[in-house]
């Protein structure tokens, strides 16, 4: 079922506009909005497929409402309805990019034509936009899973989240996106057997049944990096893959850094002692494995500081930091504010994620 935002002052006007669309398109629910407020925080919402606007006159304020509306929710298309002539209100359509207009009074039938040609053209750009982006990261992360480069694919991953949840802001577009791209990062595993396959599938289908998961940009990001880490433990213990030593061992870093993992169990990996290892790490890196393995516990509590309303001591702990106190120290020394400051800073306070 789509949602169909209907703006009009006029209470008359708004009952038979309503009355009409419902009558013309069952599976719609509209949505009345008296005033402009309501209108803007629906909008904000992100759950609108349509809006109907009735514009009295394109003044600078109902201008300047148009324009935010736009701004509010891009993929959004506008009709907008207005009294006056042709000459007068299609070049303010034009100029602030709405998609069409009908100048009143119009017929039903005109009405409902409009309203359905916007949606099927605004679901097919839309499709169309969604399955590129898609294939593009989905092409980005087979590209790195055949470097066997676990952190890049999980910048990957990370990255087109943050494509998503920035560009969308209808739950159940998000839902379907990632559903799909999950999908797609499971048939990148069939190559690797039929074990994976099933491990996948099964992950899959478990996200599948969270429909809250599946809205959470974080929940969704642990998601994929478990299914990640089903394709890279093949790669690690499967000697038929060729990865490069030096790769493995980043690799083993890389998806143990919330486990606490020390220099001596890293040396060990390696088969290494722990002197030798320090040296041939910082020569490949460029920094000292404390520090890199803080910087990359650093950044993922970033993360989850502005992607959860996990308490700090929580995040703490999921670091595998003994004590908050000492994490956030740490914190502060790499970042110049405290994980409170710095969560306070990017969500004031709230949990960004869920918008």
């Amino acid at each position: 079922m789509g949602q169909i935002l209907l703006l009009n002052e006029n209470q008359l006007e708004r009952e038979i506009t309503k009355n009409i669309l419902s009558e013309g398109l069952e599976s719609e629910e509209i949505i009345l909005a008296p005033e402009e407020e309501t209108a803007m925080r629906l909008l904000r919402e992100g759950d609108v497929d349509l809006l109907i606007a009735d514009v009295p006159r394109f003044d600078l304020h109902h201008c300047d409402m148009m324009a935010q509306a736009r701004q509010l929710s891009p993929d959004t298309p506008i009709l907008v309805t207005s009294v006056g002539v042709r000459a007068d209100i299609a070049p303010h359509v034009w100029r602030l990019g709405l998609q069409d207009y009908l100048l009143k009074p119009c017929r039903p039938d005109w009405l409902l034509a409009a309203v359905r040609a916007l949606k099927r053209d605004a679901s097919i750009a839309s499709n169309d936009r969604e399955e590129q982006r898609r294939e593009k990261y989905l092409k980005l992360l087979a590209e790195q899973m055949r470097a066997f480069c676990y952190k890049k694919c999980i910048d990957v991953a990370k990255d087109y989240l943050d494509s998503l949840y920035q560009d969308i802001h209808n739950k159940s577009v998000i839902r379907f996106q990632v559903l799909r791209f999950a999908e797609g990062l499971a048939q990148l595993g069939d190559p690797l057997g039929t074990a994976v396959q099933m491990k996948l599938a099964g992950i899959v289908d478990q996200f599948k049944l969270r429909f809250e998961q599946q809205v959470q940009k974080y929940d969704t990001f642990l998601v994929l990096r478990r299914m990640l880490n089903v394709v890279f433990t093949v790669f690690d213990e499967d000697g038929s893959y060729q990865v490069d030593s030096e790769q493995r061992v980043i690799n083993y870093i890389d998806r143990n850094i919330k486990n606490g993992i020390s220099l001596d169990q890293a040396a060990e990996y390696a088969n290494m002692s722990s002197y030798y290892f320090s040296r041939v790490f910082k020569k490949i890196t460029g920094v000292n494995f404390i520090t890199y393995v803080t910087d990359c516990k650093i950044i993922v509590a970033q993360e989850m500081l502005v992607n959860t309303d996990m308490p700090v001591s929580s995040i703490a702990y999921e670091l595998s930091y003994s004590e908050a106190n000492y994490f956030s120290k740490a914190f502060k020394r790499k970042v110049g504010m405290t994980p409170m400051e710095y969560r306070e800073l990017y969500c004031g306070g709230k949990d960004c994620l869920k918008t």
